[in-house]
């Protein structure tokens, strides 16, 4: 039962970031109406076969007009990226709807096949203990938010953001994940969703900014990473009086 539950949450969390990572990305199929008027959040290229090389079809920013749509897909472009969200032009709205309830399903099966072990240590005293954890990635992340404007190039900045959060997403994001027995001791199957609707909320934006960032896309890598920093302090908040100390500020 424990292990199905720790498969079901490792399996939603993956579906929710990838899920979570088309929330801005709208398909050409959609109607015109449905897309006049938005703004780009990174510019298009032509992707056609034919094209030699690939040449972006409108600056980052550019408002969409029925003459841009139209050259859009007659380069053989399917998706872009704006910048305003709405829940019915997301296709992957249901599969992230799924992973949430996967999220709770496979937190309830957690609980119930560790029920024999949960009279030991506490959860501050046990193993995997999250504070560390948690204080790790925000650590983290406030430092690359105070470095990056000291850095006097774009591409550092970049190249700063690629492979920092990379290293988050490899080591320590899976590793709060991996202390949820402890946090279930700690705060109880509610308070445990609560924490990690803001930890998800923060990974999202994390992963949101690291796709950004590889996209040259350097003010939304850096929105991304102001939001993950909100979402990160909430989920601090979340882990109430016992949690870890608060990181020096920037």
């Amino acid at each position: 039962m424990k292990l199905l539950g720790q498969l079901l949450i490792w399996g939603s969390l993956a579906v929710g970031a990838m899920s979570a990572a088309t929330a801005y990305l709208v398909s050409l199929d959609l109607p015109d109406d449905e897309l006049v008027g938005l703004r780009l959040a990174a510019p298009p290229e032509s992707k056609r076969e034919t094209d030699r090389h690939v040449v972006p079809l409108a600056e980052n920013s550019a408002k969409i007009t029925p003459q841009l749509l139209a050259k859009l897909r007659e380069s053989g472009t399917r998706n872009i990226r704006v910048r305003e969200f709405r829940c019915r032009r997301w296709r992957g709205r249901w599969w992230f709807g799924l992973s949430m309830l996967g999220l709770i399903a496979g937190a309830l099966l957690t609980r119930w096949g560790a029920r024999p072990q949960q009279a030991g240590p506490t959860a501050g005293d046990a193993p995997g203990d999250p504070q560390p954890v948690l204080h790790a990635i925000v650590r983290e992340v406030q430092q690359l938010r105070s470095q990056l404007p000291s850095m006097p190039h774009r591409d550092e900045q970049l190249d700063s953001i690629v492979q920092r959060v990379g290293q988050l997403q490899k080591a320590h994001l899976a590793n709060l994940v991996d202390a949820r027995e402890p946090l279930v001791a700690r705060l109880g199957l509610a308070g445990y969703a609560v924490l990690m609707d803001h930890f998800a909320a923060a990974e999202r934006q994390l992963n949101r900014a690291w796709s950004a960032a590889v996209d040259g896309a350097l003010d939304e890598a850096v929105a991304c990473l102001d939001e993950a920093a909100v979402q990160l302090e909430q989920t601090q908040e979340s882990l109430g009086p016992a949690g870890i100390d608060e990181p020096p500020a920037r």
